[in-house]
């Protein structure tokens, strides 16, 4: 794990939410998956903590493979699906979502919130493919420009920190290159990214007091707090948009 890595995790640990998102457009995302069996097998890549993991879980009778590079967040995981009842149907693994060890054409759903990033968009569209069965679906969010023309200020923001950000358009368009059929599209609203956003404002403070000599943990922290400024300010022009895809035969 290298350094900023480090950092996050512990700016992270513990929160039960690593990323905006919420119980109802978890759900709302799943119902646009129609067809699926009884039972479906679902994987659930870079799942951190498992918010979505668990409202999966609780809304289908399905298997789900959970998978993310940080053990700790898999044992909180782990820890939650066993209050809930829920942890013989939910199998986590310590995985690179470059490089999942699954055989072609083993899950019925595929899902990841907030994480794609971490690959690319693009990359995840061609990678996880295979995974998917014949008519299987994949429900990828992804930050999103909604306007070709953003203020300067979140622009350069976004410019210096995830310069890989395309639009919607632009992201539906490499969804149906790499084999993708798009089933439906939309905007996590801004009480999703509130879910996320004041557990997280509530622990920077012991954060930064934690690390106050550390830089490395005062820049990160620095960099957290403008983004949440910036999000707040234009939300109306970027943010993760929840994308369903459906693979064809």
């Amino acid at each position: 794990m290298d350094r900023q890595t480090e950092l996050l995790v512990a700016l992270h640990q513990g929160l039960s939410r690593l990323g905006p998102g919420s119980a109802e457009c978890t759900l709302k995302a799943l119902a646009l998956c129609q067809d699926l069996p009884a039972a479906p097998e679902i994987l659930d890549v870079g799942c951190g903590t498992g918010a979505q993991t668990l409202v999966l879980a609780s809304a289908t009778a399905g298997r789900i493979t959970a998978t993310d590079l940080i053990g700790p967040f898999l044992v909180q995981l782990e820890e939650r699906a066993a209050e809930m009842g829920l942890d013989k149907r939910i199998q986590t693994l310590v995985a690179d979502m470059n490089d999942l060890p699954f055989p072609d054409g083993r899950f019925d759903l595929i899902w990841s919130e907030g994480a794609v990033y971490s690959m690319g968009f693009d990359n995840a569209l061609v990678k996880w493919r295979p995974f998917a069965k014949p008519g299987g679906y994949l429900v990828v969010s992804e930050l999103s420009w909604f306007r070709p023309d953003p203020p300067a200020e979140i622009r350069d923001f976004w410019s210096r920190h995830y310069p890989a950000m395309g639009s919607v358009d632009e992201h539906l368009a490499a969804a149906r290159s790499a084999g993708w059929t798009p089933v439906g599209n939309d905007h996590l609203p801004a009480e999703a990214w509130t879910r996320y956003y004041e557990p997280l404002k509530q622990r920077l403070p012991a954060f930064r007091r934690a690390y106050v000599d550390d830089r490395d943990a005062q820049a990160i922290a620095d960099i957290t707090e403008q983004e949440m400024a910036l999000m707040g300010r234009y939300s109306e022009v970027c943010g993760y948009e929840v994308f369903v895809l459906r693979r064809g035969a």
